[in-house]
């Protein structure tokens, strides 16, 4: 059984019987979602820059239509053919089928198209056309952002028009984006492609992941009935391709690992074969009788569980100061696991009460989330991540002093 389909099984084998805690759970059910949703993957950048035909090239098929002149355009999988068409005062017209462009209002806003083709199973797209005016473009890109995963902007320049409208974007996006340099072929024969480049080079490092130059309509005919392994390289294809495959799976990688980490936590195993499973029924009464966890205090004093958190935390902090501040890989690799582990024995040591009052619910609650934000940042290693680290340990220091003050 592959690596993936065993998290996938324990994972629903644990929320589907109870074996998380309800600080587990929730995360657990995030991750689920996550795990189970295709990568949905926002195309974007003013007219005429090359979105549509970046698309099918990227799905290897003209799936996605040519729909000038409507804000935001959908494809996904689906079991049939069928579209949505939602209208500028909210209208929405449903359909069976293909669509026909002919077809479409011209008060139409937003086109959302299922295909039942299996290119479309790991990944969905929208393409988004902006006009210049970046006031106009707010509620658009808050749409966006609210349900991408991964950016692209088409452009041939990059100009400050273009460069206003990206400053709206959430900076979480922003790191999950590309800048790709459509119809590089026509720059490269007028002899400024390098130059394009070289003059794009600081912008990207702010505002993006990466950029990539590809002469689009060449890749999507290198990815063609006949493909042709020499254009889909030279056309730029295949690196860009090959950059957003690795951004799709790493981050699919990152949920896995980060539900793995949750199972092992709570030793949530795969569950056994039905046939091998003891009957209830059969079983002694003193045997189905819930016994208390090992080692768990049943009426744990509030207040004493959080001074012990307390002390938890001014022990990492101890040994935080006691390393060195040169910076270097192994040295934030250090202080991200010593916060993430951190993190972990707080959830276990508050878990010890149980105390039913909101507050100690609250800070459960609280510290629940900074532990996987603290996984999150493991995960994505760094000097800023180590940072960000230590500013979420400071914040449940903080929340947990101020507890025990009142």
């Amino acid at each position: 059984m592959a690596a993936m389909d065993q998290v996938m099984i324990r994972l629903h084998h644990a929320l589907e019987g109870g074996a998380l805690p309800p600080e587990g759970r929730k995360l657990g059910q995030r991750l689920m979602t996550q795990l189970h949703q295709p990568t949905r993957i926002a195309v974007i950048g003013l007219g005429s820059a090359g979105k549509t035909s970046l698309i099918n090239m990227l799905l290897g098929a003209y799936l996605m239509p040519d729909l000038a002149g409507i804000a935001a355009v959908e494809v996904s999988h689906g079991d049939a053919a069928r579209s949505q068409i939602t209208l500028a005062d909210g209208t929405i017209a449903m359909g069976e089928g293909l669509l026909d462009p002919k077809r479409i209002p011209a008060a139409a806003l937003r086109v959302a198209l299922q295909l039942p083709d299996p290119a479309l199973k790991d990944w969905s797209f929208t393409e988004i056309a902006l006009s210049p005016a970046a006031s106009a473009q707010a509620s658009l890109l808050d749409w966006m952002a609210g349900r991408s995963d991964i950016v692209i902007w088409c452009t041939q320049q990059f100009d400050a028009r273009e460069r206003a409208l990206w400053s709206q974007a959430p900076e979480h996006l922003k790191d999950h984006s590309f800048l790709a340099l459509t119809r590089a072929d026509r720059l490269y024969m007028k002899g400024e492609l390098a130059s394009r480049i070289a003059a794009l080079q600081p912008v990207v490092a702010d505002e993006f992941l990466s950029l990539f130059p590809i002469a689009t309509l060449q890749a999507a005919a290198a990815r063609g009935a006949e493909h042709n392994d020499a254009l889909w390289r030279s056309s730029g294809g295949k690196a860009f391709f090959d950059g957003i495959r690795q951004q799709v799976d790493q981050a699919r990688t990152a949920d896995l690992d980060h539900a793995f980490m949750l199972l092992e936590r709570y030793k949530v195993s795969l569950p056994e074969p039905p046939a091998s499973r003891p009957q209830p029924a059969e079983l002694p009464a003193a045997i189905v009788t819930p016994l208390p966890a090992p080692g768990r205090k049943a009426d744990a004093d509030a207040d004493d569980v959080i001074t012990s958190a307390l002390n938890v935390l001014r022990g990492c902090a101890g040994e935080l100061m006691a390393i060195p501040e040169a910076a270097s890989g192994a040295v934030t690799d250090r202080i991200l696991e010593r916060c993430s582990q951190t993190a972990e024995d707080l959830v276990q040591l508050l878990s010890q009460s149980d105390d039913p009052s909101p507050a100690l619910a609250a800070i459960r609650e609280d510290v629940a989330d900074g532990e996987q934000m603290l996984m999150l940042l493991r995960l994505e290693r760094g000097e800023t991540a180590a940072e960000d680290s230590l500013t979420v340990l400071l914040q449940l220091k903080k929340e947990l002093s101020e507890r025990v003050a009142l």
